[in-house]
């Protein structure tokens, strides 16, 4: 007797995503359940953050959820994972002597935390995103100059300003 495989999330999500609009997490559960996949709300968003979905305005001007138009999706001969993604989200990194701020292309400001507060930097207190801008706060003064160092290697590719 054959027993039928489990649809794979990430590829059935990243379809939906690139064949249907969906609004909500609720839109998502149901688009996913339609595929035999039920999954939570919390579930959801974290698939979100691992495929580099972001919220993104329409022309109608509701806001829908789309892969960002940065992000490669099963193209053969790339070497497709969160870090290549993060690095190429982030376009400007600013430290200013006190917070640094980690600027990425239009609504990559969710990935781009997800990406950091996952690095588990022992110098950072947290984090704050929200469109393109990702906010890194350490967890003193004296922790700064050190979280700028692991920001650098975390994101190689971004050029980091500092302006004290």
């Amino acid at each position: 007797m054959h027993t039928p495989r489990k649809p794979d999330t990430r590829t059935t999500l990243e379809d939906i995503l690139t064949t249907r609009i969906c609004r909500s997490h609720e839109d998502i559960q149901r688009e996913l359940a339609k595929h035999n996949i039920v999954i939570t709300q919390a579930s959801v968003s974290r698939a979100l953050a691992r495929i580099g979905a972001v919220k993104t305005h329409l022309p109608d001007g509701t806001i829908a959820y789309r892969l960002h138009k940065g992000t490669v999706i099963n193209r053969p001969g790339t070497n497709l994972n969160r870090t290549t993604i993060a690095n190429h989200l982030a376009e400007r990194i600013i430290a200013n002597g006190t917070v640094i701020v980690i600027l990425g292309k239009p609504d990559s400001g969710r990935l781009l935390g997800t990406y950091v507060d996952d690095a588990a930097l022992p110098t950072v207190a947290g984090t704050i995103a929200g469109g393109n801008t990702l906010l890194v706060i350490p967890f003193s003064h004296k922790n700064y100059l050190k979280t700028c160092q692991d920001l650098q290697k975390i994101f190689p590719q971004t050029p980091f300003t500092q302006n004290t």
